[in-house]
């Protein structure tokens, strides 16, 4: 059955018959329009268009004609004239159709956009706001995009996992409730006149049983809540139970809006109704020797022992090899045959698998060995998708996220020092933090006020040791307070903004800033030789006359340097300036 009816012909002319693209190529006195002409190539004269058309595309997969983006752009006409690029298929439109959503009347492609009496700019069937190219007819003010002329929308639907009843396409402006995600809509619903279900098209097909990364049990699609007070499960809103959800049937307090529990971060896309159910049982960390004696997997070769950490207080360079933090006075496993290999009691047990709030996937646990990444080209380091860090030790991976233990750790609700109420990662959409200022996808939310996270600050250690003071240091958040008078680095003696956390001792009322305190290399284990873009470097401790930077001509601040192994005096202050190529830029600076 022919769902769309072309009511014109399509009037095509090549380059090759065209005088707007042909020249002779004896003649010498070529115009601006022939040169250009013969950089663009061939033109087409297309009937949905009054001037030639090149043979062009868009590398963005962006169509001024309709609104299907492609990820790897695509190859179809453009008219420089007219600033328009579109798909081959937009640019070769009729100029006037029969569409079954719209019987009474024709459609006719408008070519400059919609008509100044149109009293509604967005597609009538799809609601995505219309592009330059549109059908549309004046008598009923209906308009359409080129998409949805392509692609027309069933009329009826039998879907008996969607609904029992067929379902009947309403091509109109009404506003309703979707039954199946309880979201408002004002145009085009699927309607069951008998069951007084109103539902959108795409919520027609949503899966029935399905397994999120946010809850252990699978849970399934439900049309109906009931009364309650209901809570999502992911954006931690109210969930309205007259409308559709997905519920669990093990925990009866448990719901997810519709299209929270699909979003791609939440839901692997995976239907289970009918299959069996998983195993998420995985194998534990390490297994016990003896009393206080573990044999852990990362380190299979030798047993690990208990050492009790007030009694064994070590330095600055003793690192778990885990979290790569100082191991200061915590409770610690250390190798009885190998002197460097040691973990923190809690990072000692942490699971092999890992439900975490940024990936669909369970994650992995990986020790720090053969640390491989494809790009940037690096060898013994990893950077931390969450919170940008370079990194060794191990990490949770999965697909393509590598996250380091700190990161990896963080679950729901986050319960942050500087913040009196619980956080949440509840959307996919980048948000500024409030502590460091700086725009990330990925964050936590408080839902009783507007602070925001992101993974680098929420990781930050609470307390530090700073190399040349005995007293802890403690991290401070005086953003949210009216402070007057200014504050100093005592390390590099610089003004510091108020609204940023930093790092300060209350015995003494000494501030710091937290590059001066962590740096960048704070989390690859001193002395480590690694590979970062094809150079070899290693980890040092900044000396105390803090030597200059290479790249940036700046001195040191961090306590810890990246040198080059094949250079000599060839150091970097940050992981910014590693970035950089590498043409030596050391210009002496005084700061």
């Amino acid at each position: 059955m022919v769902l769309v009816e072309e009511l014109s012909d399509v009037t095509t002319s090549h380059g090759e018959n065209d005088d707007v693209s042909s020249y002779d190529d004896d003649d010498d006195s070529l115009t601006p329009s022939m040169v250009f002409d013969q950089i663009m190539g061939p033109t087409v004269m297309l009937a949905s268009h009054e001037h030639p058309f090149y043979i062009h595309g868009s590398s963005n997969g962006h169509c001024d004609g309709c609104p299907e983006r492609r990820d790897n752009g695509f190859f179809g006409y453009s008219c420089p004239t007219c600033d328009l690029t579109v798909h081959k298929e937009c640019a070769e439109s009729s100029p006037e159709i029969n569409h079954p959503s719209h019987r009474r009347h024709p459609l006719t492609l408008f070519k400059h956009g919609l008509p100044l009496a149109a009293a509604d700019d967005k597609c009538r069937l799809c609601g995505e706001k219309l592009g330059k190219l549109v059908y549309h007819c004046s008598i009923c003010d209906f308009s359409i995009d080129l998409y949805c002329a392509r692609n027309p929308l069933e009329l009826v639907v039998r879907y008996p996992k969607g609904h029992e009843h067929i379902l009947t396409l309403m091509p109109r402006l009404i506003r309703f409730t979707c039954n199946a995600c309880g979201l408002e809509s004002d145009r085009s619903p699927y309607v069951c006149p008998q069951c007084d279900f109103m539902i959108h098209e795409d919520c027609i097909y949503l899966p029935r049983v399905i397994s999120i990364i946010r809850h252990r049990h699978r849970i399934s699609r439900t049309y109906f809540l009931g009364s309650g007070d209901w809570t999502c499960g992911v954006c931690r809103r109210r969930v309205d139970g007259r409308y559709g959800a997905y519920c669990c049937s093990i925990c009866p307090d448990y719901a997810v809006h519709s299209k929270c529990a699909t979003r791609s971060d939440v839901w692997d896309g995976r239907e289970l109704e009918d299959e069996p159910e998983e195993n998420d049982e995985c194998e534990e960390p390490f297994w016990v020797v003896s009393d206080g004696v573990i044999n852990h997997f990362s380190h299979r070769e030798h047993d690990l022992r208990l050492e009790d950490g007030l009694a064994n207080i070590l330095g600055e360079h003793t690192r778990c090899r885990a979290c790569i933090r100082p191991v200061y006075s915590n409770s610690f496993y250390s190798c009885m045959h190998c002197d460097d290999f040691i973990l923190h009691e809690t990072c000692a047990n942490l699971p092999r698998k890992q439900r975490h709030v940024l990936h669909n996937h369970q994650l992995t646990l990986y020790n720090d060995d053969s640390i491989v990444m494809d790009f940037p080209s690096t060898r013994g380091v990893f950077l931390c998708s969450a919170c940008d860090r370079l990194c060794s030790g191990f990490r949770y991976e999965c697909c393509n996220i590598k996250l380091d233990v700190r990161c990896g750790s963080i679950a729901e609700p986050f319960l942050y020092e500087c913040h009196p109420h619980p956080m949440f990662q509840t959307s996919i959409g980048s948000k500024i933090c409030v502590v460091c200022k700086q725009e990330s996808v990925y964050v936590l939310s408080c839902l009783d006020c507007d602070f925001v996270l992101d993974f680098k600050c929420a990781t930050l250690p609470n307390r530090v040791r700073y190399k040349y003071d005995r007293k802890r240091l403690s991290l401070c958040y005086d953003g949210d307070k009216d402070v007057t008078g200014s504050y100093w680095c005592e390390i590099c003696e610089g003004e510091m903004d108020q609204n940023i956390m930093f790092y300060t001792c209350e015995s003494y009322g000494s501030t710091i800033d937290i590059h001066c305190v962590l740096g960048d290399f704070r989390y690859v284990k001193p002395r480590l030789q690694f590979e970062f873009n094809g150079k070899k470097w290693k980890v040092a401790l900044n000396g105390i006359n803090r030597p200059g930077c290479y790249k940036c001509g700046f001195r040191c601040k961090g306590p810890f340097v990246a040198v080059r192994v094949d250079y000599d005096n060839g150091v970097v202050c940050s992981l910014s300036c590693l970035w950089k190529g590498d043409t030596f830029e050391f210009v002496r600076r005084i700061d």
